[in-house]
């Protein structure tokens, strides 16, 4: 501000900051702009992955539809889908209904150091307890779990007295919990049970 002139000053700045206060408000104006801007599109881009995953998924189903195999990559061990006739839907309910029939088993005592009054036997979570020396009914799937019940042991063997240092193991497989089926009413129950004890222990 001059002494010459102190008005004309006095009007320059103030013309100065209403300048100033204006390009404020328009850079104020451009940056709101600008951010309504980018989040329409971030809002596109989202619009856009959801309608390429939409796409993708229903591009699959049509190809399964359409038999397409599955990958390894896509589901279990690669394996196509199984179709199920409704004859495997009998043998199913079938072998349902006969592993559910009663059967009476009788389990021994057993006089070692240790041994318990009652077995019980699990299958699916269930358990099944069989008291020793009594004769009882069971499901035959208990049956089949006494069954496949073994336990394995070792003894050594010298094949040849001259030479005693040549020694062999030798496995004995019994089962867990000797038992006798005293009475089954179906008479492909002996021969289920005679294929079951003879198969090897795995």
């Amino acid at each position: 501000m001059t002494k010459e002139n102190p008005g004309a000053d006095k009007a320059t700045l103030v013309a100065q900051e209403e300048r100033l206060a204006k390009v404020a408000v328009e850079q104020d104006e451009i940056k709101a702009k600008l951010k309504a801007e980018r989040e329409d599109l971030d809002n596109r881009i989202k619009s856009f992955e959801k309608r390429v995953t939409s796409f993708r998924k229903d591009k699959e189903v049509y190809e399964v539809a359409q038999g397409k195999p599955i990958g390894i990559g896509e589901i279990g061990e690669g394996r196509g889908i199984e179709r199920v006739t409704e004859q495997d839907f009998a043998k199913v309910a079938e072998m349902e209904a006969f592993m559910n029939e009663m059967v009476k088993v009788y389990v021994p005592q057993d006089g070692s150091q240790g041994a318990l009054d009652v077995v019980v036997i699990t299958v699916n979570g269930i358990n099944q307890p069989i008291i020793r020396g009594k004769e009882q009914w069971i499901k035959r799937k208990y049956v089949e779990a006494l069954a496949r019940s073994r336990v394995t042991t070792y003894t050594q063997q010298t094949p040849d007295p001259t030479k005693p240092d040549v020694i062999q193991m030798v496995d004995i497989t019994s089962p867990t919990y000797p038992f006798a089926v005293r009475e089954d009413k179906n008479p492909k129950g002996w021969p289920w049970l005679e294929a079951i004890i003879a198969q090897p222990n795995v």
